[in-house]
């Protein structure tokens, strides 16, 4: 009786534990910063909804910042300024 227990016991378990949420993969769309477009461009204070989208989009700045189109804008004086107004660190890739 307690080894069916047991065995239904971690059973369960592993079923839990399969089922078990993971880790939100991020969609790289750079068009998901269009909010921030206002503040690297002009260098205007970034709005909380830029500073969200930055965040989230924060796994794929080292992507943006390898493509020849938007390098420029990621790169830049400004889109620093906004990244460490953002407390988004821009990583080193």
């Amino acid at each position: 009786m307690k080894s069916s227990i047991l065995f239904l016991f971690l059973f369960l378990t592993a079923l839990l534990l399969r089922r078990a949420p993971t880790a939100v993969s991020v969609t790289c769309n750079p068009s998901e910063l269009s909010s921030c477009a206002g503040a690297i461009l002009t260098s205007a204070p970034p709005t909380a909804a830029c500073c969200a989208k930055l965040k989230e989009q924060r796994p794929c700045l080292c992507e943006y910042r390898k493509n020849p189109n938007l390098k420029g804008y990621i790169n830049s004086d400004n889109s620093k300024k906004v990244s460490k107004s953002c407390g988004v660190p821009i990583p080193s890739c």
